[in-house]
């Protein structure tokens, strides 16, 4: 019996180690392959005559060596499906108007599936709720994993969700709030759901209203004891009593998604930027992702800074559009306002708030070069990404190489507009090795010369020891 047990443990080493050898062969490395089999232990058991190498000469077939590699890295069961079955389901996608290549990107799985289950649950979807054609394209695009499941499963979602809201499943109001609830919303099976919002909403909502915002915020991924000790802790730290509590949780369920302690010390320190409670509170409520970010750190204090001393706001400006707290300096405001000023859309920094321009902050790169590149408008300079590029290297050189606060950089707004490579690092460089051999010489002092002087001033000025005749 021994000897057996003994036996059948080296065939089984034996077998593992064909398999990983099976994997190396189709060019996959080792590490990828062990984080395969440890995900998916059933290619162990594969015969590999028959089974696996089929499947991976199919695929590399399909695929080559690099993309199979990063493939099975996303889906670990790849080759339980052929590449034949995987581009049906991908074609059948199409066909219904559905972006497959987004479902493929956000629900890999759905594409391993065979064809007849995947059109099973997407027509027991559609049928359930009267989803137009054009609505499931719109609902798949967010919900892609829906059809990663049976239709018994979603259908229990939707059972769950109609039971909760007291919400007829085929009436249009339905339908627009499964689009709109939170991506997360197929992921849990529907006695979980039901049980964790209907919880939230006996223990912390001011109405049954409160369920439709629970689902579009996910607080159906905390569990119920999870939610209880964040509660807790929120009134602790933040001084809410019980209806403060339920006020503010039936305003933003997804309080009870991130840590208290992280809630209250943003609460804390952008009260301490300046902004009133209750401003804190609507901006979060519009922005819910700014209880999230911390503004003890250098970008946000930078953002402030930028919008205040740049671009002429107040905070109360601010709190009006709190979106602006979550664009980035380097990719997003700073080129789209530099640009305007440069084209002279708007004759300084602190005007694009009375330009009536104001709202393009907001619009993609696309539209913004669109709307403001076209040869009819601008034919001088093109918003692309070759113009966002030299902004952020010339805004990261002033603040990191030079050392600038945005207070400074305000006061000399020519130096973002400037050239790097041609005047601004040179000359500091030059100023700077000045400065490192004569005491009394400051190179943040001639701040004006950089951008305003001639090359031959500029000379003159070194060599006067930074005083001008």
């Amino acid at each position: 019996m021994r000897r057996q047990l003994i036996t059948s443990a080296a065939k089984s080493v034996g077998h593992a180690n064909a398999v990983q050898a099976e994997f190396a062969e189709a060019g996959i490395s080792a590490e990828v392959t062990q984080n395969i089999l440890k995900q998916h232990k059933y290619y162990l058991n594969w015969d590999i005559e028959t089974k696996l190498r089929p499947a991976l000469q199919s695929w590399l077939q399909e695929l080559g060596t690099e993309q199979l590699s990063q493939q099975l890295q996303k889906v670990p069961h790849l080759l339980m499906c052929m590449p034949e079955e995987h581009n049906e389901v991908y074609s059948w996608l199409v066909s219904k108007g559905v972006n497959a290549a987004r479902v493929q990107q956000k629900a890999p799985t759905v594409m391993t599936r065979k064809i007849g289950a995947v059109q099973s649950t997407f027509e027991a979807l559609q049928q359930a709720a009267a989803f137009s054609d054009a609505q499931m394209c719109t609902l798949l695009h967010k919900h892609s994993v829906a059809l990663a499941s049976g239709p018994g499963r979603v259908l229990g979602t939707l059972q769950a969700v109609t039971a909760m809201l007291g919400m007829p499943m085929t009436s249009g109001s339905f339908r627009q709030l499964i689009i709109a609830a939170h991506d997360r919303l197929f992921f849990m099976s529907s006695a979980t759901l039901h049980q964790r919002v209907t919880f939230f909403c006996q223990m912390y909502a001011t109405g049954t209203h409160v369920a439709r915002t629970a689902i579009t915020t996910a607080v159906f991924m905390t569990p119920e004891p999870v939610m209880r000790t964040r509660a807790a802790k929120l009134q602790e730290k933040l001084g809410w009593d019980n209806e403060q509590l339920k006020q503010k949780l039936s305003a933003q369920p997804n309080l009870l998604n991130k840590e208290p302690s992280t809630i209250a010390r943003n609460v804390q320190e952008m009260q301490g930027a300046g902004f009133s409670q209750t401003q804190v509170w609507a901006m979060c409520t519009v922005q819910p992702t700014l209880l999230g970010r911390k503004w003890t750190s250098d970008t946000n204090a930078e953002k402030l800074q930028f919008l205040t001393c740049l671009l002429g706001l107040t905070l109360d400006d601010i709190a009006a559009r709190p979106h602006l707290l979550l664009h980035s300096i380097n990719s997003s405001l700073g080129p789209r306002v530099w640009f305007l000023y440069q084209t002279g859309a708007i004759e300084a920094p602190n005007t694009v708030m009375t330009s009536g321009l104001f709202g393009y902050m907001n619009d993609s790169k696309i539209l913004f070069s669109e709307q403001f590149s076209s040869p009819s408008a601008f034919p001088a300079m093109v918003f692309d990404s070759a113009f966002i590029d030299q902004w952020k290297q010339r805004w990261e050189f002033l603040r990191q190489q030079m050392n600038l606060s945005v207070k400074t950089i305000a006061a000399h707004q020519d130096l973002l507009l400037t050239s790097l490579p041609d005047r601004l690092a040179p000359r500091w460089q030059l100023l700077s090795e000045f400065a490192s051999v004569q005491a009394d010489f400051k190179a943040e002092d001639h701040l004006t010369g950089l951008t305003t002087l001639s090359d031959q001033d500029f000379a003159v000025l070194l060599e006067a020891g930074g005083k001008l005749h």
